[in-house]
């Protein structure tokens, strides 16, 4: 019975990386094929002829491609990457500066209607992005932040704050107040508390955070995809749509492209991972 269990165990386990992984291989397998590999059937899932030709299409030569309407490849990887890198980089900045604060606020000061806004704070993490694009269409065209990536940026901080908030006052309480009296006698202002001691202490968390944060800025789709119509302001991710439309699919450029996209988050995780890690740990035991 107990061999029966295990297999079971370890049938599903199985299963679910298959599930999971397959579709990384697929993307891996599609960028070095060769369309005539990529397109036939039944479908090669080990590449006959390996090729770097789709890496050069979109990184160097700018290639051309079927409902373009004349903008290249490069075009789109290059700028969608550039502006991912502003989007995310700068709404990583910004949580680097406001989280700390929010949860240190919530954490130990004490104010009238402190429970009732942190609820109502940590409500908007429970409320689905889509019910609200067309609101926020609607308001961004007001305020003429359309297409821009000032107002990515603006969305994307609005949307990390609530969890942010959550995050590091759960992490922020775990230090003893201790630390901070002893700071404050020694004539240490509040912010000066903060700054030399809550958010020294508070690494590994903070740093947790601005990882989640700039990964959730860089892995953005949806929300683009609707406030941004041109190479001005979409990010990576909706660039690399592009190579999908309506009577034409470059699944091969689009794959190449998508390996790129996914480097930079998947070395953030690898440097920072024992950070993440730790930070979450905390933070999950409050």
């Amino acid at each position: 019975m107990k061999y029966v269990r295990h297999f079971i165990l370890y049938f599903f386990v199985a299963l679910i990386l298959i599930w999971s992984l397959l579709p990384l291989y697929w993307i891996v397998l599609s960028s070095f094929s060769h369309p005539v590999d990529l397109y036939s059937v039944p479908p090669h899932w080990i590449p006959t002829r390996v090729t770097l030709e789709n890496f050069k299409s979109i990184l160097i030569t700018g290639k051309g491609f079927r409902g373009g309407g004349g903008i290249t490849a490069t075009d789109l990887i290059r700028k969608g990457l550039y502006n991912s890198s502003i989007v995310a980089g700068t709404t990583t900045l910004i949580m680097a500066f406001i989280a700390p604060l929010t949860g240190y606020v919530f954490a130990r000061l004490n104010f009238p209607g402190k429970g009732i806004l942190f609820f109502y704070i940590i409500g908007m993490i429970a409320v689905p992005s889509w019910p609200v694009l067309i609101g926020l269409f609607s308001e961004f065209s007001k305020y003429k932040l359309l297409d821009t990536l000032r107002g990515l940026i603006i969305l994307s901080v609005a949307y990390r704050m609530p969890f942010d908030t959550w995050f590091m006052k759960a992490y922020i309480s775990t230090i003893p107040r201790e630390l901070e009296d002893a700071a404050r006698i020694d004539g240490c202002s509040r912010l000066g508390v903060i700054y030399r001691i809550v958010i020294p202490t508070s690494l590994p968390g903070l740093v947790a955070v601005l990882i989640t944060s700039f990964l959730f800025s860089w892995n953005m789709f949806l929300a683009p995809l609707i406030l941004t119509y041109t190479l001005k302001a979409k990010p990576i991710t909706v660039t690399i749509s592009e190579f999908v439309g309506q009577y034409y699919a470059e699944w091969h450029l689009m794959s190449a492209g998508a390996l790129i996209a996914i480097i930079p988050p998947i070395l953030i995780v690898l440097i920072f991972q024992r950070y993440i890690i730790k930070g979450l740990m905390v933070g999950a035991f409050r």
